[in-house]
């Protein structure tokens, strides 16, 4: 199998989701009929995103409105061959805005669908521009509403399709890698980049 590292599967699959005005009532909230027994290995992923989740909203609640409008930093690199120039708050709603998107692309590798690439350069663009006022208690909301409609959505993958691979634009990965270096790897990549801005 070929090995896909996070940096490639970030660049190629960096991620963007229509911006919303409130938190929604998401169309794709069906639950993929698997094994929800809280032993499955998928189980473990969810409890690694919920983890993840939280640190991130415990550091969007600690930052001051200086820091909220602050520039962000390149991390742990260029992404997309471009230089991350979005203030602080706007890199946290992409991340909030992102997480419901990135699963709905699973469950497309889950349902045997093509995954459609995407211009997420041109599409990070315009949320930045929609979204330059969000405040802190959006933001949060949203994570929240993530934090609680995510998990039950990763537990119901079973293991034998954790495992299987597929096709991405990023090329041959598996739901497993999926859910690991783009689910959670984006969150994290987007709290270092924060984390830099801060230092």
């Amino acid at each position: 199998m070929e090995f896909i590292s996070p940096s490639d599967v970030m660049k190629a699959d960096h991620i963007h989701i229509r911006t919303r005005e409130a938190v929604p009532v998401h169309p794709s909230d069906r639950r993929y009929d698997g094994d929800m027994s809280a032993e499955t290995r998928a189980a473990k992923y969810a409890d690694e995103f919920v983890t993840a989740q939280r640190q991130f909203i415990e550091l969007v609640e600690s930052l001051s409105d200086d820091q909220w409008h602050a520039v962000g930093k390149n991390f742990p690199e260029r992404i997309n061959d471009v230089d991350e120039s979005r203030s602080v708050g706007v890199i946290a709603h992409h991340v909030a805005a992102s997480e419901q998107f990135i699963v709905d692309r699973i469950y497309l590798m889950l349902e045997g669908k093509p995954m459609p690439p995407a211009d997420f350069t041109q599409a990070n663009a315009r949320h930045a521009a929609q979204k330059s006022g969000v405040t802190r208690e959006e933001v949060v909301a949203l994570l929240r509403a993530n934090e609680d409609r995510i998990p039950p959505r990763i537990r119901a993958i079973s293991d034998d399709d954790l495992d299987v691979e597929h096709q991405t634009p990023a090329g041959p990965a598996t739901v497993a890698q999926r859910l690991e270096r783009v689910l959670v790897g984006h969150l994290k990549m987007h709290q270092g980049s924060i984390e830099a801005a801060l230092a």
